[in-house]
């Protein structure tokens, strides 16, 4: 094996182990049975590639957003998970809400993190991320389909079967269902409410060259989404999309800072 090659993979095996820990040179040198010089010029070309990030002179490398395309696996994202964290708990702080970051990886969907209105307004991180719920059943769920490509669609319908007149009554065939996802995604945020007592809302994220990455969603009790605080989680929920694409690495960027929301 070539040896560099093997330790540019030591290093991003170790480092994938906890996503949002910052290592230093000399750590990582001290992984490979280098020099910290040798591996300076090892986790720099990383840098450019993308698969690690560079958080600032002296402050240390964490794993980059390159690592994402790998396999097409999106269960995990770490840097929307920084991204979100703040304005996520934010959001719960003040609407005393929950709010959920999802990814569609196949034909589940994941949530990636999420903040709940408990004592400490914590956001949980899923690192090994299991799926939640059915896509049909969730504004989240059905954003993440409605804006796949029509191949991704046509696989995720042979697997799944259609929803059912319970779950997707606008939905009976084939071409309804194709229809329909073409209109949630012309449409800039989903609010369902077919549950007698509970509506979810979603709301996509894209990154900074329109491209869509996520859903946000947060889930309201039906007797309080009304008036004022209707108007207040949409808005929040939307500020939250924002925070995070405009803080988002442009292709081929690295970013020493994440901006934090106030």
């Amino acid at each position: 094996m070539i040896q560099v090659i093997e330790r540019c993979f030591t290093i991003l095996a170790k480092v994938a182990e906890d996503p949002q820990r910052v290592w230093s040179i000399r750590e990582m040198a001290d992984l490979i049975g280098v020099q910290p010089a040798t591996c300076f010029h090892i986790v720099n070309s990383m840098v450019e590639l993308g698969y690690m990030e560079r958080l600032g002179m002296r402050r240390g490398y964490r794993l980059g957003p390159a690592v994402n395309g790998l396999c097409h696996n999106f269960a995990y994202r770490p840097e929307l998970v920084r991204l979100a964290d703040s304005p996520m708990r934010q959001f719960v702080q003040e609407q005393k809400e929950g709010v959920v970051l999802a990814v569609l990886n196949g034909t589940k969907r994941y949530v990636i993190c999420e903040a709940k209105p408990d004592l400490h307004h914590k956001l949980q991180v899923n690192y090994n991320p299991t799926v939640i719920e059915d896509v049909y059943y969730t504004a989240t769920g059905l954003l993440l389909l409605a804006h796949c490509t029509r191949q991704q669609q046509e696989r995720f319908l042979a697997v799944s079967g259609l929803p059912g007149e319970a779950l997707w009554p606008a939905v009976r065939t084939r071409g309804d269902f194709f229809r329909e996802l073409e209109r949630i995604a012309e449409k800039p945020m989903l609010i369902r409410d077919w549950h007698p007592t509970l509506v979810s809302v979603a709301f996509p994220v894209f990154d900074r060259g329109e491209r869509f990455i996520a859903a946000l969603g947060g889930y309201i009790p039906a007797y309080r989404f009304e008036g004022e605080h209707r108007e207040n989680v949409l808005a929040g929920l939307y500020g939250i999309t924002r925070v995070i694409q405009e803080n988002l690495p442009a292709d081929g960027e690295t970013r020493p800072e994440i901006m934090k929301f106030m």
